[in-house]
């Protein structure tokens, strides 16, 4: 991932890296940086005016992960800080990508990178459903469309 690819995301989230998130070798375990991201995209979702906590009880907005991939390029350890980007360059009619990247505090190194794909989801009907249009209007008016 090159440093124009990190300009691409308008969406940074902190994180400070937990004892509990490192395995026996003293770095970050592979399934935990999914755990980053996921935190990450609910404080995306926050920051664009979709209460996700919300939606999700009301039964507008929820979703469920249908593809997860990630390259590791670097090693993070307890007590680093890093940064998570997110952005969501491709909606569809009722999934949209994310795209992440996990870097240091101070943006210059990549940890980590990937790409997911969420399904809109209906809980009562248990079946894919259509991104809500007001959904797609905050995550357009903050991507740019």
């Amino acid at each position: 991932m090159m440093q124009a690819e990190l300009e691409s995301f308008r969406f940074w989230y902190p994180w400070r890296v937990r004892y509990r998130d490192c395995d026996m070798q003293g770095i970050v375990y592979f399934s935990v940086y999914f755990e980053y991201v996921e935190q990450a995209i609910m404080e995306y979702f926050r920051q664009i005016g979709v209460p996700i906590g919300k939606t999700i009880h009301e039964g507008s907005f929820d979703w469920a992960f249908a593809h997860a991939e990630i390259d590791y390029r670097a090693p993070v350890a307890f007590d680093d800080l890093v940064s998570i980007g997110i952005r969501i360059p491709k909606r569809g009619r009722s999934s949209f990508e994310v795209h992440f990247a996990v870097v240091d505090a101070a943006r210059e190194r990549v940890h980590a990178h990937g790409r997911l794909v969420l399904v809109c989801y209906d809980s009562r009907s248990r079946r894919s459903c259509p991104l809500p249009d007001f959904v797609r209007e905050k995550i357009e008016a903050f991507e740019g469309a």
